[in-house]
């Protein structure tokens, strides 16, 4: 008797801790997954915010409910010598050396109070940087530790009528494309994918649930939408980037994780 009722006791005892030992695993794993999908949202979405402040006015190029494009500059040039009809020399901060001419998607100068932007190719517009210096210096620009900042763009006459006068200035710019779409990593989600102008989108988040967009703010109030008539009046974007993953076992919810990030156009003119 004495036996049987510490067999009883001791199963007791095992049930109870053992309970007590699944419980304990079960939120662990669940406080896990909701960090990841926390961390996993937060990166993301800090990728696309850094894109965004940088955005210049007129520089939104999509604005879709699941598709940002955005016109980053690269660097920001003063136009200080004009060759020819085509030609003329920039002088930007490191020169062609600080630019990763593999994303450059094309050239902008401010038109009025409007920024006007013209894609191209590195291959098209890059030229002879030999002269460049010595011509700006002869317009009365200062190149004393700087010869390697001027740089000869070519080709401009089938970019802009008329091309930059001297004083002008100008932004070569990259394009960046944010897509939220079916991830190739996991069937069961969406994800976040990015594509440099003309190349391949590549996801670097997976994880992401339905509910995901984006949204633009305006005079007109929030829009998941607006037309590529209407972008210049975009002033933030906001970045809806909820989270979802599998609960670790049967029975239980997805483990969901709502985020969101407002992010101002940092260049954008004031109202009026």
């Amino acid at each position: 008797m004495e036996t049987l009722i510490a067999l009883v006791l001791s199963a007791v005892v095992i049930g109870l801790v053992s309970h007590a030992f699944l419980v304990q695993n079960q939120y662990y794993s669940m406080q896990q997954l909701r960090t990841g999908a926390q961390d996993n949202v937060r990166g993301a979405t800090e990728l696309i915010a850094r894109e965004v402040r940088n955005t210049p006015d007129e520089g939104v190029a999509i604005a879709g409910r699941r598709t940002l494009a955005v016109r980053v500059p690269m660097a920001v040039g003063v136009f200080c010598n004009r060759v020819g009809v085509g030609e003329g020399d920039i002088m930007t901060e490191g020169g062609e050396a600080a630019l990763s001419t593999d994303e450059f998607a094309g050239l902008a100068v401010r038109q009025g109070s409007d920024w006007e932007y013209h894609y191209t190719t590195w291959a098209t517009v890059n030229g002879n940087d030999a002269l460049s210096a010595s011509a700006c210096e002869a317009n009365g620009a200062d190149t004393v530790g700087a010869y390697d900042d001027f740089h000869r763009l070519t080709s401009l006459e089938t970019q802009f009528s008329p091309i930059p006068s001297e004083g002008e200035v100008v932004i070569l710019f990259r394009e960046t494309t944010f897509t939220i779409r079916q991830s190739q990593l996991d069937s069961t989600t969406l994800g976040l994918f990015r594509a440099s102008y003309g190349a391949a989108p590549v996801e670097f988040a997976t994880g992401i649930d339905t509910t995901a967009q984006f949204q633009y703010r305006t005079p007109g109030g929030m829009l998941d939408t607006v037309s590529a008539a209407a972008v210049g009046s975009i002033d933030a974007v906001r970045i809806v980037a909820d989270a979802r993953k599998p609960a670790p076992t049967g029975g239980q919810d997805d483990v969901r994780f709502g985020w969101s990030v407002m992010v101002p156009l940092r260049n954008v003119r004031e109202p009026g």
